[in-house]
């Protein structure tokens, strides 16, 4: 073995490169691809933001529409929510902004990644399920676009995030954002699933109860904020019943371009 070789060897079997290898146990490119699925659903989210902003008379139409079925519901719970955490000590406030950037941004990301790495045999069925709902919540923007509670005009919801340095009026996130996107609420379907499968990968108690409790803290997080209703919670859960449609159409490409199969399929993962 020359110089070169060994160097190359030693340099391969050190502690660092062993934990980034650990980091991508299928490869760089595997890595990418499923970073690129998800993050394709961001892009057309943006670029759905030019059709968003067009409609803000319909989407008010539909909030008040929304806001009348709830009431014959009886599930019109965003007013009592809202005032109850702006009468509240100001952390439970502050609890629900962080959570509503934190949850979406920083604890979805990292997961997901902790669960590529560590727990693959898991990973293809939470990133279906994540894809299932934003296909859906895709269909849903232009079918049925929707304005959040506070940008309704005189109905009395607070934008508590407007008070933050990060909020959902900065130049970056206005480009970015659909403003009449409200339904489903893709936050609260991250955290089912986030909470689900962090259930099911862990054997601690104490673990296991706060990931049951995640979607309930997400849930209280959009509404409190006046981001979402009710019924968008709801309807973000019933996205994730698309999810079998995407295992299937991932199986039935997994059968045309065999030799991707693994990276495609929840079967190939658990073998």
């Amino acid at each position: 073995m020359s110089g070169g070789q060994q160097a190359s060897a030693r340099s391969e079997s050190t502690p660092a490169a062993a934990w980034a290898r650990s980091l991508v146990p299928r490869g760089w490119r595997h890595l990418l691809f499923q970073i690129a699925l998800l993050g394709s659903f961001e892009i057309v989210y943006a670029l759905s933001g030019i059709y968003g902003r067009r409609v803000n008379g319909t989407a008010l139409a539909n909030a008040h529409g929304l806001l009348r079925l709830e009431g014959s519901l009886g599930i019109d719970w965003e007013h009592g929510i809202q005032d109850w955490a702006l009468r509240a000590p100001h952390v439970l406030l502050d609890i629900a902004n962080r959570t509503y950037f934190i949850s979406q941004f920083t604890i979805s990301t990292v997961f997901l990644l902790w669960v590529y790495a560590r727990r693959q045999e898991h990973f293809a069925r939470m990133r279906n399920a994540l894809l299932a709902a934003n296909y859906v919540s895709v269909i849903v923007m232009f079918l049925y676009p929707l304005a959040p509670p506070r940008a309704i005009p005189g109905a009395g919801f607070v934008d508590t995030l407007d008070a933050n340095a990060v909020n959902l009026h900065s130049s970056l996130i206005t480009t970015l954002n659909n403003p009449n996107s409200a339904m489903p609420s893709l936050h609260a379907s991250y955290a089912i699933v986030l909470g689900i499968t962090g259930f099911l990968i862990t054997k601690n108690i104490v673990v296991r109860v706060l990931w049951t409790l995640y979607p309930l803290l997400v849930s209280y997080s959009v509404i409190a904020t006046g981001n979402h209703y009710v019924l968008d919670v709801v309807a973000g859960g019933a996205a994730l019943a698309a999810t079998p449609i995407v295992n299937r159409a991932a199986a039935w490409l997994a059968t045309r371009h065999p030799s991707r199969a693994g990276w495609l399929t929840v079967e190939r993962e658990t073998t």
